[in-house]
């Protein structure tokens, strides 16, 4: 799936989610909120009753005159024709009865519950307690819909509780008015959903535009092509990645370059090199003059000398352009390496009458960089080692330490110590190139490991770790 389909996804379950939210909170409160509307009218019409019935009581007592109940009748009856909001209106939904102080009805706009005993009923109960009376009750209780809302106010006179009018509103007459609230809010709420979602689109794919217009590049400069930089308005986090792209190619393109020169310095001056260092060794055959045979063995030396440099550089070369090693490694046995490394050093070992001690162990890496590192280790170490002293090499789990006796590396040298061309002289000897400890530094990289460099008390202590 493509960036721009994603964030589209995205945007649109999250919209989708906090639309679906929103409306079911808003559709669960629709209901409730037209019934408190109508409530609070029924509550103001009752009250508006009770005073004009309470206005006829006599000794106490509620008097139905033929005015009163001809009055209720005929508003029962009446047709009112009203247009709410769009809704029409042509009948009284609204039923009215009133009770004496037992409970027993005296009137009711039916004409059907007169004489009944509906003290027990919530709305007559509490309210002859003085109390706030309402009950909702279903004339089907099967049927949600045949449920009819009462409120009931007190009927007083000289402040004596007297009876209790109660007025009752269908449910069915409010349902329209819910209805078309939930109608609207469908309506509005999808229209919305649709222009967020249009938004959505819109967006995802400007987005999309322009990451597509920074990956073109991306792909067009890991082509070997020479693109222009693309262009774009404004100052975002995606111009600010671009200009680090093309920040990127470039400092990459001059690396690689620089690689390339080396690469082809190194190849091109091997030749020379041989020839000068043969030309020298047949020259020292040939002369008997001790100043001549001095000048003979020092161009041996130094050709030697650079063609190790050559030879190192050309090492670094192709392990910077390494962007990580293959996956599959092996078992790697140090003793082997160290083994093939003393007869390569015979003479060097001979010389300065050291000793090798390994103990037997194995590293999960990949074997050519890793003799590379192992092998210039051990040198650095036969470079600084005292005479008559001896060389440990350890390995257990991850970690491979080399131990030498000799000379320690000062305080402000143990920093630098693996940078390139970076070196310190060994008593009495010339500077290396520096190149060493930079390859094992670089090459435990690679394996997602470490070089440390430690000082002991007989001499300095490297380990290389590398991840099981």
């Amino acid at each position: 799936m493509k960036l721009g389909q994603r964030l589209l996804v995205f945007y649109f379950l999250i919209l989708g989610l906090v639309g679906w939210f929103v409306l079911d909170l808003v559709f669960g409160q629709a209901k409730p909120l037209v019934r408190q509307s109508a409530e609070e009218t029924l509550v103001d019409a009752a009250n508006l009753l009770a005073e004009i019935v309470a206005s006829d009581a006599a000794n106490g007592e509620i008097v139905i005159t033929p005015a009163l109940r001809d009055a209720l009748n005929r508003y029962a009856g009446r047709t009112p024709d009203a247009d709410i909001w769009g809704l029409k209106k042509s009948r009284i939904h609204t039923h009215v009865y009133i009770t004496g102080p037992a409970g027993t009805v005296l009137f009711d706009s039916r004409g059907q519950d007169e004489g009944k005993d509906f003290s027990r009923w919530n709305d007559v109960h509490l309210t002859l307690q003085g109390r706030y009376g309402a009950r909702t009750t279903r004339s089907d209780p099967q049927d949600p819909s045949t449920s009819i809302m009462y409120v009931a106010a007190p009927i007083r006179d000289q402040g004596s509780l007297i009876g209790v009018i109660s007025l009752g509103k269908p449910g069915r007459a409010i349902e329209p008015f819910v209805q078309r609230a939930e109608r609207y809010l469908m309506l509005y709420g999808g229209l919305a959903l649709l222009v967020c979602l249009l938004s959505g689109v819109l967006l995802a794919w400007w987005l999309s535009r322009r990451v597509n217009r920074l990956r073109r590049y991306a792909e067009a400069v890991a082509n070997d092509e020479r693109p222009a930089p693309p262009r774009f308005r404004g100052h975002d986090e995606i111009r600010d990645l671009a200009d680090a792209v093309t920040a990127m190619r470039r400092r990459l393109e001059a690396r690689a370059q620089l690689e390339d020169n080396v690469t082809l310095l190194t190849h091109e001056m091997k030749s020379p090199l041989a020839a000068i260092r043969g030309a020298g060794e047949i020259l020292a055959e040939e002369v008997d003059d001790p100043a001549l045979h001095r000048f003979t063995d020092n161009v041996i030396h130094e050709s030697i000398r650079l063609s190790d440099l050559l030879d190192k550089l050309l090492a670094m070369a192709r392990l910077e352009k390494l962007e990580s090693l293959p996956a599959h490694k092996s078992a790697v046995s140090i003793s082997a390496l160290v083994q093939e490394w003393q007869h390569s050093r015979y003479a060097l070992l001979a010389e300065k009458q050291l000793d090798i001690t390994v103990n037997e162990g194995a590293l999960q890496a990949e074997a050519d960089t890793f003799r590379l590192a192992l092998f210039n280790l051990l040198d650095n170490a036969l470079r600084f080692a005292n005479e008559n002293t001896t060389i440990t090499v350890h390995v257990e789990a991850a970690c491979l330490t080399v131990t030498n006796t000799g000379p320690v590396i000062p305080d402000y040298a143990l920093g630098r110590i693996t940078e390139r061309f970076y070196s310190l002289p060994p008593p009495g000897q010339e500077r290396s190139s520096g190149l060493g400890l930079a390859m094992v530094s670089e090459i435990a990289s690679l394996h997602g490991g470490s070089l440390k460099l430690e000082n002991t008390q007989q001499g300095v202590q490297a380990k290389l770790i590398l991840p099981e």
